[in-house]
């Protein structure tokens, strides 16, 4: 027997002229394809709030959905009812209510990662520029994703972030500002850059030479973090975190910080921030005392290794990266190399 085929343009369509983005559309209509067919009703038909508890039950029972998983879900369902028309006071009482999103670990990358991310990565021109501008560029997946070579403004140091179809802030345009280190960067990427159609416009494209899709991104940062040895947990959204925070820390205003992350909120702008417990501490006296003398100085830090030896080691990371030497023989020599620097440093202390 074959399989019912749902049309959903209409709803699309409804949710075109929500303005919702092309990755919100492909949600929901997904999900409402998974809704209808499990509570057998077509496109249009009334639901009533039995259909309701079923999806719930099913969704938390039978798939075991965990909250931040459901909670796109149950807004997919809940705008289809508002595309239905039913009566306010019905969707009021029978709405799906999502449970609590589960917030990812937000801890920022330090700079010194951030730096030796950017090392590492040197010798791959396009991991390379793919980092920096998720960085300089405080951009989200789907924007890098999205990103094409013609939004590149090399000249007046801009990105144009939004013009492929897709943002998630009410599919608008937007012009930021980018770092001479990250155009450095998509210039020496796009003189090794090598797409399968001549036509593919995009910026950054995956070992095929088509645009790159959001699991290849994933699994790249991932293979670097555990290149680097990160213990944090590692996503692509973390690197606008990081540059947010990092801006916040270098004293820039919020404003200032709202305008180049294109946040339309500030509550939301403010949760990106992460300041440790010693940075708040450190800014809470120095903001409450009355004389430079009450502020008790930070206990110092045990020195970095010298530079000598963050050489080295990036060196070891780098042949480890390209098999040139194995897991083994890696960190045994990270092993010698931290015991020298050690020592060296208690030397000079």
């Amino acid at each position: 027997m074959a399989k019912r085929k749902l049309n959903l343009t209409p709803f699309k369509d409804y949710l075109i002229g929500k303005s919702k983005s092309k990755e919100t559309i492909k949600s929901y209509t997904r999900t409402l394809n998974q809704f209808l067919k499990l509570i057998n009703k077509k496109v249009n038909e009334d639901i009533t709030k039995e259909d309701l508890q079923k999806y719930q039950v099913w969704a938390n029972k039978t798939k075991s959905y965990k909250n931040n998983t459901l909670i796109p879900k149950y807004s997919a369902i809940n705008v289809y009812l508002d595309y239905l028309d039913k009566p306010e006071i019905w969707i009021k009482k029978h709405r799906l209510h999502p449970p609590k999103q589960i917030v990812p670990n937000k801890t920022p990358f330090t700079r010194d990662e951030i730096k030796l991310l950017f090392k590492v990565s040197n010798t791959h021109p396009r991991d390379n520029a793919l980092f920096k501008t998720f960085y300089y560029g405080m951009l989200r997946r789907s924007e890098i994703v999205n990103l094409n070579i013609d939004d590149i403004d090399f000249q007046r140091q801009k990105i144009r972030v939004g013009n492929s179809g897709f943002n998630p802030k009410r599919n608008k345009h937007a012009e930021i500002n980018i770092h001479p280190d990250c155009l450095e960067a998509i210039k020496n990427y796009l003189e090794v850059r090598e797409p399968k159609r001549i036509s593919e416009k995009a910026l950054f494209l995956n070992r095929y030479g088509n645009r790159i899709g959001k699991t290849d991104i994933h699994w790249t940062i991932k293979r670097y973090a555990c290149l680097m040895g990160l213990k944090k947990k590692v996503y692509p959204h973390l690197f606008r975190i990081s540059a947010i925070t990092h801006m916040a820390q270098k004293g820039l205003n919020i404003e200032e910080i709202k305008r180049q992350s294109r946040h339309t909120d500030i509550e939301t702008l403010m949760g990106y921030i992460q300041l440790s417990d010693e940075e708040v501490k450190e800014a809470y006296m120095r903001g409450i005392s009355f004389e430079d003398k009450d502020i008790p100085k930070p206990k110092q830090e045990k020195q970095e290794p010298t530079d000598f030896y963050k050489d080295l080691e990036l060196k070891l990371i780098e042949r480890l990266a390209t098999g040139q030497i194995t897991s083994e023989a890696y960190s045994h020599a990270i092993l010698k190399l931290k015991e020298k620097s050690n020592s060296e440093v208690s030397g000079y202390q």
